[in-house]
């Protein structure tokens, strides 16, 4: 068990068990064959991922590149 993703991925990789992880985080691992999809035909893939900020009337620049990265990288094929 663990509070992030991390762990459980590399958890996964040595070889310490099943874990159910959110395809975007594992994208290198699969394509490398450290990991492989064994449950596939059983898991649909659904949810969303929310970007929240503090509100102010002048977004930061820091925030702003940030939000766009996420948006144009998070969720490649």
């Amino acid at each position: 068990m663990a509070s992030t993703l991390e762990p459980l991925i590399s958890m996964a990789e040595a070889g310490l068990g099943v874990a159910c992880l959110p395809l975007f985080t594992i994208g290198r691992q699969i394509a490398d064959q450290s990991l492989v999809s064994v449950l596939a035909d059983h898991v649909e893939d659904v949810g969303e991922f929310r970007v929240l900020w503090p509100s102010s009337r002048h977004l930061s620049p820091k925030i702003q590149a940030f939000v766009t990265f996420m948006a144009e990288n998070l969720f490649r094929p």
